[in-house]
């Protein structure tokens, strides 16, 4: 089993500064400043309250941390997008499951390596939309196929009413109205080849 290290100092920071070390990693996620202006912004948010400043090097590795979790969320989030345009045509339950599948995949591999993890607000922000969007993916794996199908059958009588109110008072053809229907619902008229 891993032994969890020394704390870093931003570890130890205490609670009040657990809004500036939110604040410094959305900025580096930001990519908009360098890394030495947001240590040096950050320094003089601590100090303001008090606090002691980070070092570079303690900064640095923080950062590289992070940088390695976001790097590899995006690859996961690659993954699933790649995957996710073989399910566009009707297969939203195996996109369901598969987007479940990977969350519960890299939760796993979080806990895996929890020994490793410092318990930052960063990681306790993580793991908690990780549990949420988990919870979301199996609440939505739940919804029946015929639920779908009445949800479906029911905003298309909506809409079609909506459709030839709208074309009676505006003086829409009947054809006109017949193509706009099949444009939004995605249907190809009777006689066209396909």
């Amino acid at each position: 089993m891993a032994t969890r290290g020394r704390l870093s100092s931003i570890d130890l920071l205490p609670p009040e500064a657990e809004e500036d070390v939110v604040w410094a990693f959305g900025q580096l996620r930001a990519r908009k400043m360098t890394q030495e202006d947001i240590r040096e912004a950050f320094n003089l948010r601590l100090k303001m309250k008090g606090l002691e400043a980070i070092s570079a090097s303690a900064f640095n590795r923080a950062a590289v941390r992070t940088a390695r979790m976001s790097h590899r969320l995006g690859e996961v989030r690659e993954m699933a997008s790649a995957l996710a345009t073989k399910f566009e045509d009707g297969g939203d339950e195996d996109l369901t499951l598969l987007l479940s599948e990977t969350l519960k995949t890299l939760v796993f591999e979080m806990l895996e390596n929890a020994g490793n993890l410092k318990a930052s607000p960063l990681t306790a922000e993580m793991m908690a939309n990780f549990a949420t969007a988990l919870h979301r993916a199996e609440g939505a794996k739940k919804i029946s196929a015929d639920t779908r199908k009445i949800i479906d059958r029911d905003f298309r009588k909506k809409a079609e009413a909506a459709i030839d109110k709208v074309a009676k008072v505006k003086g829409i053809t009947a054809e006109m109205r017949e193509d706009f229907k099949r444009g939004l619902f995605n249907v190809r008229p009777e006689n066209e080849n396909g």
